[in-house]
């Protein structure tokens, strides 16, 4: 088991939501010096971005990009290491194309915090950008990279996927909005599997002594936890009622059929025929016409 659950959980969810798109290649070591980025996606087909798809995360991948997901807000030296591993794929990339004689738009970086202070957005000249959302930042244009933070990300459908990689009450809050989606919406029921895998690492990392924080967020996946198998419960009583009253009236039909039976020899039809008209089983027509 990892020793990061909430690393472990980003590099099962983006995929999660990236796959139906194009390539995802989650934990990528890049170059000799083994440098890893969180996910590497390669689109090959239109990501959508609408609200009631993946929204704003759909936007991300518009081209092939690096996504690295910190789970505390991202220090000076984290941003210039994962603009290091951009230019190292991006370099990956330039021998490739030259290789197969075509031409290829760079990787952007993506990075995914869920704070930044003005200072280090300062600091790296790091702007926000017309036409995109509140809490989405540009690098200069050379630099090819993006910060998205999350804590000043609008809340809205547009922003649900991104908004579970947050902290604290952001992200509680997110998957809180997960769970009230319609059953039938996309990427909802896989999500919360997701979920529910990344509470069962966080318990087994508190039993374990591990980690002395997340402690809301265990408590908040808990009772989400319980809601759900409340509801399964629920329905499985529900459907038993149900099952009940149809073989309660099936039993009535049957009877009811049986009734005429004795009526139908009298006519001269045999059991078989009987049985075949009725649509019973041959033995309870033999047994009704005995009576």
């Amino acid at each position: 088991m990892s020793q990061f659950p909430h690393d472990e959980f980003a590099k099962e969810y983006l995929p999660e939501l990236y796959q139906d798109y194009g390539i995802v290649e989650p934990s990528v070591d890049i170059l000799s010096e083994k440098k890893e980025v969180d996910l590497l996606f390669t689109p090959t087909k239109p990501v959508p971005t609408t609200p009631e798809t993946l929204g704003l995360l759909g936007k991300l991948a518009h081209s092939t990009c690096l996504i690295e997901v910190y789970r505390n807000a991202v220090t000076p030296q984290q941003i210039k290491e994962c603009v290091f591993k951009l230019i190292a794929v991006q370099n990956r990339d330039i021998n490739l194309t030259k290789k197969d004689n075509i031409e290829g738009k760079p990787a952007f970086l993506w990075i995914i915090t869920p704070t930044i202070s003005p200072t280090l957005l300062k600091q790296f000249g790091a702007n926000a950008k017309e036409n995109w959302e509140k809490g989405i930042y540009f690098l200069p244009e050379g630099f090819n990279s993006g910060i998205v933070a999350i804590h000043q990300l609008p809340e809205d459908r547009n922003t649900l996927w991104l908004r579970i990689l947050g902290k604290g009450n952001k992200q509680i809050k997110a998957i809180e909005e997960v769970k009230e989606l319609p059953r039938d919406y996309p990427y909802r029921d896989s999500v919360l599997e997701l979920v529910y895998g990344l509470l069962d690492k966080l318990e087994t990392k508190q039993r374990q002594k591990q980690i002395k924080e997340d402690e809301v967020l265990i408590m908040s996946l808990r009772q989400i936890y319980r809601d759900k198998m409340a509801e399964i419960q629920r329905e499985s009583e529900q459907r038993g009622k149900l099952e009940g009253k149809l073989e309660g009236k099936l039993e009535g039909e049957k009877q009811g059929k049986l009734k005429t039976v004795p009526l139908l020899r009298q006519l001269g039809m045999s059991v078989e025929e009987i049985a075949t008209r009725l649509e019973l089983p041959l033995e309870d027509v033999i047994k009704a016409s005995q009576n």
